[in-house]
C-alpha cells in the first residue's frame, strides 16, 4: 500500500542524518586510519622549523659542520617521510571518498526507486540531478575533506602556538591575541561571500539548464529559426555569470586582505621584538627564523577552520535538500512471497483506485478477467485511468478496494520478483537506455546469448535493419535511443520483451507513434510473436487492433464491454 502524504513524516526541524551516519560508521576503520595518517602528517610538518633552528644555532653560528650535515640529513629524511605519508594519505583519501560517494548515491537511489511514480513526476529531472550530483558531492566533501582538514588545521594551530611558546612565551601571547582578530575579520566577511557564491552556483545551474534545453530541443529551435534567440539568451546568461563571478572574486579579495595584512603586521612585530631579543642575547638567530616559520603555520589554519564553518553551512543546506527526498513516503511492497503455479488467469475484482489528494474515483468497481493466451484491448479517453490499470498490475500502485488475483491468488500474496519475471511491460514511449543495442536488448534478460538477441530482432521484423548496422550488436543507439525511428523503437521494445519469455505482456499505447498502416502491421506482428501469450493492450486507437478476445471501454471509472459491431459504428 502506498503511504499517504503526511503520514509518518519527520519534523522538518530535525534533519535525518542517519542515512549519512550509516555509511560513515561502516567505514569507521578506514576513517580512523585516514585520520591517523592526516594527523601524523600534520605533526611532522611542525618539525622542519625546529630542525632549521638547530641547524643555524648549533651548526652555522657555532661553525660546526658536523651538525650542519646532521640536520640537513634529518631535513631530507623528514621530507621524504612526509612526502611518502602525503602520497599514502592522498590515495587513502581518494579511495575512501569515492566509496563514500558511491554509498551515498546508492542509498539515495534505493530510496528514490521505492517512491510512487507520482513522486518522480512531481519533481523535475533537473532538480533530482542537482541533488544526486551537487548536494551529495557537497556532503561527501564536507564529511571527509572538511572534518579531516578541520582537525588537521586545529592540530597545526595548537602545535604551532605551542612551539612558539617553547621559544618565547611573550611572542606566543602576542600572536595568540592576533588569532581571534584574524578570525573575526574572516567571519565578518563570510556571510557576504557565501551569498555571492550561492548566487554564482544558481547561475551555473541556469546555464546548465540552458544547455540541456538547447541540446534536447535543438531540431525544434532550428525548425523555428530561433538560433538568434538562443545565442542572445546564452549571451545574457554569460554576462550575468561574469558579473556574479567578479562579485565573488572582489569579496574574496577583501576577505583575504585583512588576514594577509594582519600576518604582515605580525611578521613585522615578530621581527622587531625578536630582533631586539636577539640583540639582547635573550633569543638566538635560529630561534627567530623558526618563530617566523611557525608564525605562518599559525595564520594558515585560521582560514581553514573558517572554511570548515562555511563548509558546514553549505553542507547543512545540501542535507536539508536531500532530507526532503528521504522524507518522501515510500511505497510499501504489497507482495508477500507466494508463487503462481498455474497458467496465469488474471482477474480484476471490483477495483477502486484514486491518486493521492483526489476525491473522485479514477477506477470505480472495475471488473475484468484475462484468460491465458488471450488478447484484450482497453480503450478510452486520455486520463480515464488506462495506464493506472497497468501500474496496478505491476504493483506500482495499490487499489483502495477490490483485488487482483492471479490463478485465484491475490496479487498482494505473491512474490514480487517471481511475478514480475512473468510480466513484460512495453511502455508508450519505450525506454531505450543509453548504450549499445546489445545492452538495450539485455535489459530484461541479462543472460541472453548473442544469437538469442539476433533471433528476437528477426522475429519482430528488424533483420534487414540489423544487417545494415556496421557494428551489429555493438552499435550505439545514441542518447536515449535517439538514432532509431518510432517504428523501430516499438519493435525493439517488443524484441526486448520477447527475450524475457513472459506469460503476460502489458502494452501501453504501443502504436501511438505509428501511422495507421504501420500500426496495423505492428498488430499483425503481435499476433505472430505473442500468439500463446496473454496480452493486455491499452490504446485510444482501438481500430488498429484485430482478432481481439475482448474489447472494453474505460470511462468515468467504469469498464464496459464493447461489441465488435458497436466498435465499427
Amino acid at each position: 500500500m502506498l503511504t499517504r502524504p503526511g503520514s509518518g513524516r519527520k519534523s522538518s526541524q530535525a534533519l535525518p542524518w542517519g542515512w549519512l551516519y550509516r555509511p560513515l560508521k561502516a567505514r569507521r576503520l578506514a576513517l580512523a586510519r585516514l585520520l591517523a595518517l592526516s594527523l601524523l602528517t600534520t605533526g611532522l610538518a611542525l618539525l622542519p622549523p625546529l630542525l632549521t633552528q638547530r641547524l643555524i644555532d648549533q651548526g652555522l653560528t657555532q661553525g660546526d659542520f658536523t651538525w650542519v650535515v646532521t640536520y640537513v640529513t634529518a631535513l631530507v629524511l623528514l621530507g621524504l617521510v612526509t612526502l611518502t605519508l602525503q602520497g599514502v594519505t592522498r590515495l587513502q583519501h581518494v579511495a575512501l571518498s569515492a566509496r563514500l560517494l558511491l554509498s551515498l548515491r546508492r542509498s539515495l537511489l534505493r530510496h528514490l526507486l521505492r517512491l510512487a511514480p507520482a513522486r518522480w513526476q512531481a519533481r523535475g529531472r533537473g532538480d533530482l540531478m542537482s541533488r544526486l550530483d551537487g548536494d551529495l558531492s557537497v556532503l561527501q566533501g564536507f564529511a571527509l575533506d572538511g572534518l579531516l582538514g578541520g582537525l588537521s588545521n586545529l592540530l597545526g594551530l595548537v602545535g604551532a602556538l605551542a612551539m612558539i611558546g617553547v621559544f618565547s612565551p611573550l611572542l606566543m601571547a602576542l600572536i595568540a591575541v592576533l588569532v581571534p582578530i584574524q578570525w573575526l575579520w574572516l567571519r565578518a566577511w563570510r556571510p557576504a561571500l557565501t551569498r555571492r557564491q550561492q548566487a554564482l552556483r544558481e547561475q551555473s545551474g541556469d546555464i546548465s539548464g540552458f544547455w540541456q534545453d538547447t541540446l534536447a530541443h535543438g531540431p525544434w529551435f532550428q525548425g523555428q529559426a530561433l538560433e538568434a534567440s538562443r545565442l542572445n539568451r546564452l549571451q545574457g546568461l554569460g554576462h550575468e555569470q561574469l558579473r556574479r563571478l567578479l562579485a565573488v572574486r572582489w569579496v574574496g579579495f577583501l576577505s583575504d586582505m585583512g588576514p594577509q595584512l594582519i600576518l604582515a603586521l605580525a611578521r613585522a612585530g615578530v621581527l622587531l621584538l625578536g630582533g631586539y631579543l636577539v640583540i639582547q642575547g635573550r633569543l638566538q638567530l635560529g630561534e627567530l627564523v623558526a618563530l617566523l616559520a611557525y608564525l605562518g603555520m599559525v595564520m594558515a589554519p585560521i582560514g581553514g577552520l573558517l572554511g570548515l564553518y562555511g563548509g558546514w553551512q553549505r553542507a547543512r543546506v545540501s542535507a536539508e535538500r536531500l532530507a526532503e527526498l528521504f522524507d518522501e513516503p515510500a511505497m510499501r511492497d504489497p507482495y508477500l512471497g507466494k508463487r503462481p503455479c498455474g497458467p496465469d488467469e488474471i482477474r480484476l475484482e471490483h477495483l477502486r483506485f484514486r491518486h493521492s489528494g483526489q476525491t473522485e474515483w479514477l477506477l470505480d468497481g472495475v471488473e475484468l478477467t484475462l484468460e491465458p493466451g488471450t488478447k484484450v484491448l482497453i480503450e478510452g479517453p486520455s486520463g480515464a485511468g488506462k495506464s493506472s490499470l497497468i501500474r496496478l498490475l505491476l504493483g506500482l500502485e495499490t487499489p483502495e478496494e477490490g483485488a487482483i488475483r492471479v490463478d485465484g491468488v491475490p496479487l498482494v500474496e505473491l512474490s514480487r520478483h517471481h511475478w514480475l519475471k512473468r510480466v513484460a511491460w512495453v511502455e508508450q514511449h519505450p525506454s531505450l537506455l543509453r548504450g549499445s543495442l546489445a545492452q538495450t536488448l539485455r535489459a530484461l534478460a541479462p543472460e541472453a546469448k548473442d544469437h538469442e538477441l539476433i533471433e528476437a530482432l528477426a522475429r519482430v521484423g528488424l533483420s534487414d535493419w540489423f544487417n545494415g548496422l556496421p557494428l551489429g550488436l555493438d552499435t550505439e543507439l545514441g542518447d536515449l535511443g535517439g538514432r532509431v525511428s518510432g517504428g523501430q523503437r516499438a519493435r525493439l521494445a517488443l524484441a526486448r520483451a520477447l527475450l524475457k519469455k513472459p506469460r503476460l505482456v502489458l502494452l501501453d499505447e504501443p502504436t501511438s507513434a505509428l501511422d495507421p498502416e504501420a500500426a496495423r502491421a505492428f498488430d499483425t506482428l503481435l499476433d505472430q510473436v505473442l500468439a500463446d501469450t496473454s496480452r493486455l493492450i491499452i490504446s485510444h486507437q482501438g481500430d488498429n487492433f484485430r482478432n481481439l478476445d475482448g474489447r472494453y471501454r474505460l470511462a468515468t471509472g467504469r469498464l464496459v464491454a464493447v461489441s465488435e459491431s458497436a466498435s465499427c459504428l
